[in-house]
This record gives structure tokens, sequence and C-alpha cells, in this order.
């Protein structure tokens, strides 16, 4: 899985406990599609772990974004990410070709994406290439997180949305309205899909998130009668 060589050249604090990776891939000819995901690898891990120093992680920028990609994690959530959180700037890793299939295929119909927690990165990158290229397809993100401060670039995505009429944002919060009243509340199920979408059976569904979340909206999707093939599914661990 070590195919190039690329440099860390920025990490930053994006909301609690949840950080960027940015990587210089300048003169790498590396290449991917919005949606897809890499293997990165530590060289040398300050911790070892049994599942060793290799992770998938999925790509948050943009295609578009010529000379580095950028991935998010949440610090603590296994030793490599700890390792990672530890890298000095300047450091090189590793990262594989990209790999994966939650890309688009479908310029034509409505997508909607229903993301939880850090399953949001391939999100980000899907949708800042589709507003990047102006298409006229409409977009709508579902998007549930405890709450307003661990949820991952909600900025960019209100300002995507206030600037892109076929973009719809919904952020959704589970900490009983101690968040903003301009959001929703509680869990996504079919009343709140059915509030936005109207229709669900003429849409292409993207669920990414917790493998519990994931499972528990294909279920809701398939008692709707949305056609399986329509929905395209991404677990996080």
């Amino acid at each position: 899985m070590k195919d190039y060589l690329v440099k860390l050249i920025e990490r930053k604090e994006i909301c609690d406990n949840t950080f960027t990776f940015t990587f210089d891939t300048g003169n790498t000819g590396y290449t991917f599609k919005a949606g897809q995901y890499a293997h990165f690898t530590v060289p040398d891990p300050v911790t070892k772990d049994k599942k060793g120093h290799s992770r998938p992680l999925s790509i948050a920028s943009s295609p578009d974004t010529k000379g580095s990609i950028m991935v998010a994690a949440r610090k603590g959530s296994s030793v490599f990410v700890d390792n990672l959180s530890r890298l000095p700037i300047g450091s090189e890793v590793y990262v594989s070709k990209p790999s994966g299939s939650m890309y688009i295929t479908d310029i034509r119909s409505d997508l909607v994406f229903i993301a939880g927690g850090i399953g949001i990165t391939p999100v980000r990158s899907i949708v800042e290439k589709i507003l990047n290229d102006k298409s006229s397809q409409m977009i709508y993100l579902f998007y549930s997180n405890k709450s307003l401060a661990q949820a991952a670039f909600i900025d960019e995505f209100k300002q995507w949305s206030g600037e892109n009429t076929n973009f719809i944002f919904i952020p959704l919060f589970n900490d009983d309205g101690k968040s903003k009243s301009e959001y929703e509340y509680g869990s996504i199920d079919e009343k709140i899909l059915k509030k936005y979408l109207k229709d669900l059976n003429d849409k292409i569904f993207y669920v990414t998130g917790p493998p519990l979340m994931v499972d528990s909206i294909d279920k809701l999707l398939l008692s709707a009668d949305v056609n399986p093939e329509k929905i395209i599914m991404e677990k996080f661990k």
C-alpha cells in the first residue's frame, strides 16, 4: 500500500476533538475521485498497534484542489490517529492509490446524503466537487451529530448552501435543543426525510457513518420502498 510519499503540511482542529490533516501531493501525480478513500501509513509510529500502522481514511477535499489532499479524523479514535496527530509538520507518510466506489456516477438524479459524525468526510469531497462543476442536480445533506460542537465542516456546508440554491443542508443534533434553534433535533427518521424530500423514490441515497446508524437508515429506506440499487452505503468504525 506504500504507493506515494506525501508530506504533512497542515493539521487543524475543526471541531471538538476532530482534526484535518493536509498533505502535499505536488509532483506525485496523485489523483482520485470525489468520495474515495486511501490507506495512509505512518512509517515510524510512536505507539505500536496490533492492527499495524496503516489505516483507510476517506479523502475530504475535492479532486479540484490541486497539489494537496485533506483527510479528517477524531483524535483518540485509534492508535493510528493518535500517531498521526503527533507527527511534526513536514513529516512524510505513505498514501496508497485511491479505493472505494462511493463516487457519483449519475449526474441527473437528485442526490441525498445521510451522514453521521466523521462519516461526513467523503460527503464533503463529493459535495464540493458537484458544486464546483456547477451541476444543476439537487443535493440534500442530512448531517447527524450529538451536538453542534462536534459537527465537522458545518460552517462550510452552511456557506455552500447559502450560495447554491440546489444544495439543501439539514443538520440534526441530539442535545435536546441546546444548539441554535435554526437546526433540527433528534434522529433521522422517515418523517424528517419526507419533510424535506417529499418523494423518496426518485432519488439516490448515500449513507455514511457508524455501522448501527447506517444499518438503521438502510432499513428505513427499504421499508419506504426505496430501490436497494439506489442506496450506497459506507460504514465508519
